[in-house]
């Protein structure tokens, strides 16, 4: 096991016996992304919000000391997770046995993450050349293990991950979406994580990383030329409408200027 896994589980373990693991790890996961999306959020009332629901967590604790455990925990967890190279939140879960298998969640090794982060950014050179960054959407998020990879490719070309990547996440399950902004706001990628269902298009909470401010001020809106190409298709196809109709009225209006049908017209031999 990795050393900071270890020290990091074993400090968790110290956390309030009469809880379950999965309770006091999913209490640090959503106490961590409090404090992180507070700091990140432009937005007053969110990071309100955001206070609110850090303080609710807190008062689960009886014994307040259990509380004081947890920054020395977000210390750990954040020095390796900015380091690289792996994916430390779900190994930490993995460890503690705390994912749900009903719900499809399972640890995949940092290796195989990596692997298939080679494989898809095969052509991140070509891509970054022309506009200057890319863009990855990542619909079934989880942890953000295959977010940390990815980081590690880019960053391992050369290129600056704040201005360089733009990251867009979804997960379903709130203490994983917790995981997962986490990883990638203590990663430095710049991006929008968001909580909702990618199937239903429903979207329950998202926030911002620490990075995002970076990257917009380098490069602007990261989806500014799909919206100029979707709304000049959307200008287009309205043109295309408006002249079908004045055609039609055009047609309309000239049906009673033909000449009469006459009998002789109508026979048939």
């Amino acid at each position: 096991m990795n050393p900071a896994v270890k020290e990091f589980v074993r400090l968790l373990n110290d956390i309030d016996r009469s809880k379950h693991r999965s309770e006091v790890f999913a209490d640090f996961c959503e106490m961590s992304y409090c404090a992180l999306a507070k700091k990140a959020s432009p937005f007053p009332d969110q990071r309100e919000a955001l206070e609110a629901q850090y303080m609710s967590v807190v008062a689960r604790y009886r014994d307040k000391d259990d509380v004081r455990k947890m920054p020395e925990m977000v210390g750990i967890a954040l020095g390796e997770i900015g380091n690289g190279g792996c994916d430390f939140l779900g190994m930490a879960a993995g460890e503690l046995e705390v994912l749900d298998a009903k719900l499809g969640q399972f640890f995949t090794p940092y290796e195989v993450s990596r692997m298939m982060a080679e494989i898809s950014l095969t052509d991140v050179d070509e891509k970054i050349k022309e506009q200057g960054f890319i863009t990855v959407q990542e619909p079934a998020a989880g942890a953000g293990g295959m977010l940390m990879a990815v980081a590690d490719v880019i960053e391992g070309k050369g290129y600056k991950l704040e201005t360089s990547v733009w990251v867009e996440a979804v997960e379903l399950s709130r203490p994983t979406f917790h995981m997962c902004y986490v990883q990638c706001a203590a990663r430095g990628l710049a991006g929008k994580i968001i909580c909702g269902n990618s199937l239903s298009l429903e979207v329950f909470t998202s926030a911002y990383t620490a990075a995002a401010p970076v990257f917009f001020a380098a490069n602007g809106d990261p989806f500014a030329k799909q919206k100029e190409q979707a709304q000049q298709a959307e200008a287009e196809a309205a043109q295309r409408k408006q002249q079908a109709e004045a055609e039609r009225k055009d047609r309309l209006a000239t049906l009673g200027e033909s000449p009469a049908i006459s009998g002789q017209q109508l026979t048939l031999f």
